[in-house]
């Protein structure tokens, strides 16, 4: 199991957010796929996810990701946890296999 967390900044918000190199080590460099992540809400959201070529690349989430940030209320200095350990679908659940996303909330007089 791999999980990331990250303090959110602007650029995560309004451009896309940049993740941990190497944190999909075992996903082809160069490529984009679609990476279906729940939240903590049972929502299943589907984000784009580019992985630059090259050893040393962030990968970035793009598609919805924006919506999620819009919809979750997302500012600078909140945090997500991603855990990139696939959970199974329950039967006959939607969406089929996916990743797990936490939102922890900054408390306001620490945002950015």
């Amino acid at each position: 199991m791999k999980e990331v967390t990250k303090t959110l900044i602007t650029s995560d918000l309004e451009r896309r957010l940049l993740l941990p190199e190497n944190c999909l080590k075992n996903f082809p460099r160069g490529h984009e796929t679609f990476l279906k992540i729940r939240d903590e809400d049972g929502i299943v959201w589907t984000f784009r996810c580019r992985i630059p070529p090259g050893n040393h690349s962030k990968p970035a989430l793009y598609g919805e990701w924006f919506l999620f940030v819009r919809q979750k209320g997302l500012k600078a200095g909140d945090i997500i946890v991603i855990v990139f350990d696939k959970v199974e679908a329950p039967a006959p659940g939607p969406g089929g296999d996916h990743f797990e996303i936490k939102v922890k909330k900054a408390s306001p007089g620490t945002r950015n």
